[in-house]
């Protein structure tokens, strides 16, 4: 799936998140340092002019689909372009070259276009975890573990990404007529489509509440508590509280439950965990308990 190979949707930044959030526990000075390289020279814009190098826009904290994508130029063989996406990636060019522009799978050879969208509300939680594990290092560790930021620009990008998921978060899906490739995807933003839903990661959002309240940041925690408080007053309207982005999906599980508890909602909270037990058997096999029963792979 392109957007994997592109730093984004979930599984993308898997490898940045689960690295920031181990040195927490156990910190080491080269792995931090390569951290903090990541945000300044991949993940955040900052003062850049080339949006096109970044996975977060610097002036409204949108995190794009994905930093991967397919062109009419790279589809050219002979160009430098597409000699250099055939070397940098060969499988991914054999692929997009059978089916460009307009016989691609929706998960496959994205335009340049459409990887820069930023609707997705799942792509946000990974990205908040990031900047506020970082944060952390920098201002419970003593000495500061962190070298190019202080704790507060972290603290500040945690907050303003944490926003961009209520700002940005849209549709779930294209509309059928939207679906060939260059073409736009439906977005809507403030708070419909995704980002009304449970993400995945979507606990490090009370985390960074409680710690904006902990740093007396009053007017931050203020804006994140009325966005969380719209969507759960939105599950607490829901017979089952706990969907996510498919038909039936457990991902949204974890931060439900987080914000339900953190709200003294434990009936419901109970009632989004003993969904997992109605699904998970018994079974001591991976088959049954590994997997729960969803749409969508």
């Amino acid at each position: 799936r392109i957007f994997v190979s592109g730093l984004s949707d979930e599984a993308g930044l898997a490898t940045p998140l689960a690295l920031a959030v181990k040195q927490l526990g156990s910190p080491s000075d080269d792995e931090i340092e390569r951290l903090e390289e990541f945000v300044d020279e991949s993940l955040y814009q900052g003062n850049s002019s080339d949006r096109r190098r970044f996975l977060q826009s610097s002036v409204d904290h949108a995190v794009r689909l994905s930093m991967t994508f397919w062109s009419d130029e790279m589809q050219r063989q002979g160009s430098s372009q597409g000699r250099a996406a055939a070397a940098a990636a060969p499988l991914l060019a054999q692929t997009c070259r059978r089916c460009w522009p307009d016989r691609c799978p929706w998960n496959e050879c994205w335009s340049e276009q459409h990887s820069l969208e930023s609707w997705r509300a799942y792509n946000y939680p990974h990205v908040t975890a990031v900047y506020w594990s970082l944060y952390r290092l920098g201002r419970r560790f003593r000495p500061a573990r962190v070298r190019r930021h202080g704790w507060r620009w972290y603290l500040q990008r945690a907050h303003g990404t944490a926003m961009g998921m209520w700002e940005h978060g849209g549709e779930v899906f294209p509309h059928e007529q939207q679906r060939v490739a260059g073409q736009a995807w439906s977005k809507v933003g403030n708070g419909q489509g995704t980002a009304q839903w449970g993400l995945m990661v979507g606990s490090i959002f009370e985390s960074l509440l409680r710690d904006l309240l902990l740093e007396g940041w009053a007017k931050e925690a203020a804006e994140l508590q009325q966005v969380m408080e719209r969507r759960v007053h939105r599950w607490l309207s829901m017979p089952f509280p706990y969907g996510s982005e498919f038909a039936w999906d457990n991902t949204g599980h974890e931060e439900i439950a987080t914000w339900l508890l953190a709200y003294g909602h434990d009936a419901q909270a109970a009632q989004t965990a003993d969904a997992v037990s109605a699904y998970t058997s018994l079974s001591p096999h991976w088959a049954y308990c590994g997997s729960a029963r969803r749409w969508g792979g």
